[in-house]
C-alpha cells in the first residue's frame, strides 16, 4: 500500500517538472505560512494524485488548469500555471489560443486580464510571438452565419443550440450572434484541435457551475470530435481541487447520463 511520504514524493517530482527550476512554484504564499498541514495536503491530493494520474496528458492537463483559473481570474495562480503549460510543452500560440477560445464562455474581461498576465510572461521569457491573424473581414454577415452553423454541426450536431420557434425572439438574434462568432469565426482557428477546444470549453463551463442543457450538449460534442469518455471523467477529477468537489461530482453525473444515452460503458 501506498504511504503518505511517497505520495509526497510523487507531488514533489511532479512540481519539480513543471518548474524546471522556478523556486516559486513551490510556494503558495499564504497557505505556506497559515496552514502547513493544508499545502502538505495539496501535495500529496493535487500534484501527488491528481497530476499523476494517466487519463490526461500533462499538456491537456495544463489547458483545463488554465481554462479554470481564466473562468475563475484567478490571475497570480494563472501566471503560474501558464509558466508550466509553457515548461510542459504547450506552445506560445496554443496558450493564446485557449484564451481566444474561452472568450464566450467567460467573457471578455477575463480573457483580456489573462492576456496580459500572458504578454509579460512572454516578455520575460524573451519570446518573440506573431500573433495568428486568420479572421476574414471580407466575408458577409450572412456567410459568418452560414460557417458557423456548419461549424456548429461539426463540433455538436445540430444546426442550432437556439431552437427558437419564435424567430424575432431575443433569444433567435443571441442564437445568430454566437453562431457567427463563437462558432463561425473563433472555432474554425487553427492553433487548437477541435479535442482541445472541446476540453477547454468545458473545463470552464465546470467551474463556473454550469450544468444545464449546455454543458451536456458541450459532453455530447466533445464525444463527437474525438474527446473520450475517460478523457472526459479524467478532466472532471482534474477539477476537483481547482473548482471544487461539489462541481466536479455534478458533471460527472451528467456526463454519466450522456454516456448512458448513447450506450457508452464508462
Amino acid at each position: 500500500m501506498e504511504s503518505l511520504n511517497e505520495r509526497f514524493e510523487k507531488g514533489q517530482n511532479m512540481r519539480s517538472l513543471m518548474a524546471q527550476g522556478d523556486p516559486s512554484h513551490y510556494t503558495l504564499p499564504g497557505i505556506d505560512q497559515l496552514a502547513p498541514d493544508l499545502k502538505r495536503i495539496i501535495n500529496e491530493a493535487l500534484f501527488g494524485q491528481i497530476w499523476a494520474r494517466p487519463g490526461l496528458d500533462p499538456k491537456h492537463r495544463c489547458m483545463v488548469t488554465i481554462s479554470a483559473l481564466t473562468a475563475q481570474g484567478q490571475l497570480p495562480l494563472l501566471r503560474r500555471h501558464i509558466e508550466r503549460g509553457l515548461n510542459l510543452g504547450l506552445t506560445p500560440k496554443q496558450v493564446v489560443e485557449v484564451f481566444v477560445q474561452l472568450t464566450f464562455y467567460v467573457g471578455v474581461p477575463a480573457v483580456e486580464a489573462a492576456m496580459r498576465t500572458t504578454k509579460d510572461i512572454f516578455e520575460e521569457r524573451g519570446l518573440v510571438f506573431t500573433p495568428t491573424q486568420v479572421y476574414d473581414t471580407g466575408l458577409s454577415a450572412d456567410e459568418l452565419y452560414e460557417i458557423g452553423k456548419k461549424s456548429f454541426e461539426e463540433h455538436i450536431g445540430e444546426s442550432s443550440l437556439y431552437p427558437i420557434e419564435d424567430t424575432d425572439s431575443i433569444e433567435m438574434e443571441l442564437g445568430r450572434l454566437i453562431d457567427e462568432y463563437l462558432w463561425g469565426a473563433i472555432y474554425t482557428r487553427p492553433d487548437l484541435d477541435p479535442q482541445s477546444r472541446a476540453i477547454c470549453a468545458l473545463s470552464a463551463m465546470t467551474v463556473l457551475g454550469q450544468y444545464d442543457r449546455q454543458i451536456r450538449r458541450r459532453i455530447e460534442g466533445a464525444l463527437k470530435v474525438g474527446v473520450t469518455p475517460q478523457q472526459i471523467m479524467e478532466l472532471f477529477v482534474h477539477l476537483i481541487l481547482y473548482g471544487g468537489y461539489i462541481n466536479s461530482r455534478t458533471a460527472m453525473r451528467v456526463a454519466r447520463s450522456v454516456f448512458t444515452e448513447q450506450g457508452i460503458n464508462a
